[in-house]
């Protein structure tokens, strides 16, 4: 018996270390996100400025700053937004939408670095197809984040394709590309954080992304998972609650 009261204390310490940490990285993160709004505000201003007037070596080491301050502002982003939803902390604005609506949201936000690589970017939704209850703008975040990393890993001349279909009460999504695919040693940790494919000649993100999206589509009650093919692709599938009433009803 002692033990397992042993145990439960030292459980109890750890949950209570693990809250203390997620609190210190929020506060942290929240505190360092004015001064780098202020930098990068100033880098801005100062390549408006001066951006015709410096040299070849100048000019590159102002783009140099200005790439790692967004950097480190959307890794402070994240880790505030991570550390928020580990806090317990996610607050779901549910509503009931077509997925087409959020389809057609991210897509136009990417289709510019779509043609800009020569990717094709297409979305298509099953005919007749249920509405779902979730929150827009964070299902949107999650479908971007998953297509800015297909776009990311796919050579020129390459595909992303977007689709949904019904599975049972379940909205299924898929965010499928011909790209480079994901090392085997990589496909069961790629949804923790700070996990990221190495991919040459990228900067990547924060390694970051693919957590919160896992976070995000577990508070709808969903899950998420990867199927990937190494040199042949990669399928991101999550899913979604189908509106019960429409299900219930049989309308679409």
């Amino acid at each position: 018996t002692m033990g397992y009261i042993l145990s439960l204390k030292d459980v109890t310490k750890l949950k209570e270390l693990d809250r203390l940490k997620s609190e210190f990285v929020m506060t942290a993160s929240h505190e360092l996100r004015t001064p780098l709004t202020g930098i990068e505000m100033s880098l801005d201003l100062l390549d408006e400025k001066l951006g015709g007037r410096l040299d070849g070596k100048e000019q590159e080491m102002l783009v140099a700053a200005r790439t790692e301050t967004r950097r480190l502002k959307n890794l402070t982003n994240d880790l505030l937004e991570l550390s928020k939803i580990e806090a317990g902390k996610i607050s779901l604005e549910t509503a009931i939408f077509p997925v087409n609506d959020i389809f057609e949201k991210a897509v136009s936000v990417l289709m510019r670095q779509a043609h800009e690589k020569d990717v094709n970017l297409t979305f298509a939704v099953e005919q007749n197809a249920y509405a779902v209850k979730a929150d827009p703008n964070k299902v949107t975040w999650v479908l971007t984040n998953l297509i800015s990393n297909a776009l990311r890993y796919t050579k020129p001349g390459g595909w992303v394709k977007i689709t949904a279909e019904t599975a049972g009460p379940w909205m299924r999504i898929s965010v499928a590309d011909n790209g480079a695919g994901i090392p085997r040693e990589y496909q069961s940790k790629i949804f923790d954080k700070f996990v990221q494919v190495d991919k040459e000649n990228s900067p990547g993100g924060s390694g970051l992304g693919l957590a919160i999206c896992r976070e995000i589509v577990r508070a709808h009650g969903g899950t998420i998972w990867v199927d990937s093919t190494p040199g042949e692709g990669s399928t991101f599938v999550f899913t979604l609650p189908i509106d019960v009433k429409t299900y219930k009803e049989g309308t679409h």
